[in-house]
């Protein structure tokens, strides 16, 4: 692999800094819905900043600098290392904590349900314009998406009054979809599930991520995508990392970074918006590299470390981890018997 010299990587990186308008706090703005929603997605063609041709390839090229130096450690018949924003998450937040995740994965519970339920009927929503039985219509969806979460079983497994609250919550969501979202010009390109996939350090890493809608095409001109993702639960720290780690990919799939991107709250209806400048795709820069080189030297084979956090208490392998234990004591106290189990 070609690794640039430090002085030139400086040099680029310093340039990187200055290429695009530095990044705003996201706004949440009063509930918006139909033709204003829409226009605060997508804006106007002269609120769309200019794209800078060398911003893609800088930011490669520095992550291909920082990561060419740890797969080099990777044995020869290791598959690629795949880069997720759960990954990145996860091992940023406690390495052990992720391999325990991993190694035991729960089965569904009700809010898994219902915020994969709402996945599939804002897709419905946005590609059909049409949502006849909420719960039917999900379930429905989900089985042909093969369904790997198990929601379809467990739903039919509930108990009566579960099953009802369940349907009456996920009601209320389609509810606020139905009222916030217009149907979407075919001009606009709407994609649900959008994949992206971006290979590096020839192919021993692989980022990837799936939004839930991407608006707007590609630009070499002026920066026109917006991506958005919707959330059924509250609002959350990482919620914002996430749609930044998002806008890298896509800068460095397409050679464009998004105009904007989005998290659409479907239990209030909230929208909120967030330009992307430079301190958004840096940010995700360098939570990729932090993440990926604790994930690589993973998967070379190193001992996970155990990191104390808010987490530990539902961590599965909290039982063998001292430093989680003390976490645990000091805070809320030791969990009783029996407690790990049923968490």
């Amino acid at each position: 692999m070609h690794r640039r010299g430090a002085s030139a990587a400086v040099s680029h990186r310093s340039a990187i800094l200055g290429s695009v308008p530095t990044t705003t706090t996201a706004s949440p703005a009063p509930l918006l819905a139909g033709d204003a929603l829409v226009a605060r997605l997508r804006g106007t063609p002269g609120e769309r900043p200019l794209v800078d041709p060398g911003l893609a390839g800088g930011l490669r090229d520095w992550l291909e600098d920082e990561l060419s130096g740890a797969v080099a450690g990777l044995p020869e018949e290791a598959g690629p290392v795949r880069i997720s924003k759960e990954a990145v998450n996860g091992v940023l937040v406690c390495e052990a904590q992720l391999v325990a995740a991993r190694a035991g994965r729960p089965g569904p519970t009700v809010q898994l349900a219902r915020g994969s339920m709402v996945d599939a009927l804002f897709r419905q929503w946005v590609t059909v314009g049409r949502i006849d039985d909420p719960v039917a219509d999900a379930l429905e969806a989900l089985e042909v998406q093969g369904d790997p979460d198990g929601i379809v079983a467990f739903v039919g497994g509930l108990a009566g009054e579960e099953r009802r609250a369940l349907a009456a919550e996920v009601a209320d969501h389609t509810e606020r979809i139905r009222s916030a979202w217009p149907v979407l010009p075919a001009s606009w390109l709407a994609r649900t599930q959008e994949r992206m996939v971006v290979p590096l350090a020839g192919g021993r890493v692989v980022l990837s991520g799936v939004v839930d809608l991407a608006l707007g095409a590609p630009s070499g001109g002026r920066a026109s995508v917006c991506v958005v993702e919707v959330k059924s639960g509250r609002r959350r720290v990482e919620h914002r990392a996430d749609l930044h780690l998002y806008a890298l990919l896509e800068t460095l799939r397409s050679g464009a970074p998004p105009f904007r991107v989005a998290t659409f709250y479907t239990a209030g209806g909230e929208l909120d918006v967030e330009p992307v400048g430079r301190d958004a795709l840096l940010g995700a820069l360098h939570r990729v590299v932090a993440g990926t080189l604790r994930l690589v030297r993973l998967a070379a084979g190193a001992a996970p470390v155990p990191t104390p956090n808010p987490l530990c208490g539902w961590c599965p392998a909290l039982a063998g981890c001292d430093p989680g234990l003390a976490r645990v004591a000091e805070t809320a106290g030791a969990p009783a018997d029996g407690a790990l189990a049923c968490r």
